[in-house]
């Protein structure tokens, strides 16, 4: 099984793959801090967002139960 972990979190968070259902994107969030990525192969400092602003910018409330099919081992 791979994981992977947050570039921000020294080992305490893993980037779980993720889907906001009322978007229908997949999307890839730290568990720990809610660094969101939009894509899989760039999960750097220069292509992450906060969940709260990507998920405002959608019009939707930022809580992980707005998230669905959550896997660790993607």
């Amino acid at each position: 099984m791979k994981v992977t972990e947050c570039p921000f979190c020294d080992g305490q968070g893993l980037v779980c793959q993720a889907e906001v259902n009322k978007l229908n994107r997949t999307i890839y969030i730290c568990d720990e801090c809610d660094t969101v990525w939009l894509d899989q192969k760039e999960l750097k400092q220069e292509t992450c967002l906060r969940f709260d602003d990507f998920m405002r910018q959608h019009k939707l409330q930022a809580l992980w139960s707005e998230l669905t099919h959550l896997r660790k081992d993607w």
